[in-house]
């Protein structure tokens, strides 16, 4: 493992030691390690292989996000404007299924929406009269198997997802990114990140320790849950945030915007990501003994 690769898990372990222990941040954070360090790795490959250096490699890459994104933000309003009370009795469903978005409303007022943001870089990128198009030819069909998935999602798979969408932008080094895209294709072009730069929410350190508060209290003080009902959620969002930083990765691997010289890159990056693949199941063995 390269020192740029040790470093960057040093800095996820940090992160994922600020989480409570036993409690979901932690879980999910640990659920994620294996295909987190394989999206570092496709990550700092992307960037080696000219993503900052191309328009369309880079537009290609964020409107896969965003095409997640969209359907995850667009699917949390829905289903909180069914929760919302419009003036009419709640029959008994109607109370249950508020009661049951009380874990829902606490994320959701975190107050982040990238869904704008995204649209707004892209039409920079892309021109406003094409962007759609051009990204409606781009759509990769892991970005397309994502999107159904969260448009009828529940829940436990909303709050999953957002960890691992939202997650990046807010915990992770997304918002690291920023001065470089600014950099190769000017201030146009960083739009997604307003919301997790500058001193908001009481900086990058605040925002992070915000974020990471309402994941650990999510099941804290809800009564209307049993303990073993609190275990079977606790449960499905740490399963699906797994299976949604795998979806992350597919449709990493799935973009096809690529510089001529990638080719190149991508043949070492197949070795470097088996040998984290062998390596992960090694030690997993291991440590099962």
């Amino acid at each position: 493992m390269s020192s740029t690769s040790s470093d960057e898990v040093d800095q996820t372990d940090a992160i994922r030691n600020q989480g409570r222990v036993n409690g979901l941040f932690r879980a999910c954070m640990d659920a994620i390690r294996l295909p987190h360090t394989i999206g570092q790795t496709l990550r700092n490959g992307a960037l080696a292989a000219g993503l900052l250096t191309d328009r369309n490699c880079y537009a290609e890459l964020l409107g896969q996000f965003y095409i997640a994104t969209a359907a995850l933000e667009k699917r949390i309003d829905e289903l909180l404007l069914v929760d919302s009370n419009d003036g009419r009795k709640d029959d008994q469903e109607q109370i249950h299924q508020k009661n049951r978005l009380v874990l829902l409303r606490k994320v959701n007022e975190l107050g982040y929406r990238f869904t704008k943001g995204y649209e707004r870089d892209l039409e920079f990128l892309l021109g406003s009269d094409q962007w759609k198009k051009v990204l409606n030819s781009w759509t990769t069909e892991p970005a397309k198997d994502y999107a159904r998935e969260l448009e009828v999602a529940d829940e436990t798979k909303l709050i999953a997802a957002a960890f691992i969408l939202w997650g990046p932008l807010v915990i992770g080094g997304g918002a690291a990114l920023k001065p470089r895209v600014e950099k190769s294709f000017g201030s146009g072009a960083t739009h997604v990140f307003k919301d997790v730069t500058g001193s908001s929410g009481g900086g990058r350190s605040g925002r992070r320790r915000k974020f990471i508060e309402v994941l650990d209290q999510l099941l804290d003080s809800d009564d209307t849950m049993t303990d073993e009902e609190k275990k079977e959620v606790f449960e499905s969002i740490v399963l699906h945030t797994g299976k949604f930083m795998a979806k992350n990765n597919d449709m990493m691997m799935a973009v096809r915007q690529r510089p001529w010289f990638t080719k190149y890159i991508w043949s070492g990056l197949a070795a470097v990501l088996a040998v984290i693949v062998w390596n992960f199941t090694a030690a997993r063995r291991e440590t099962s003994k």
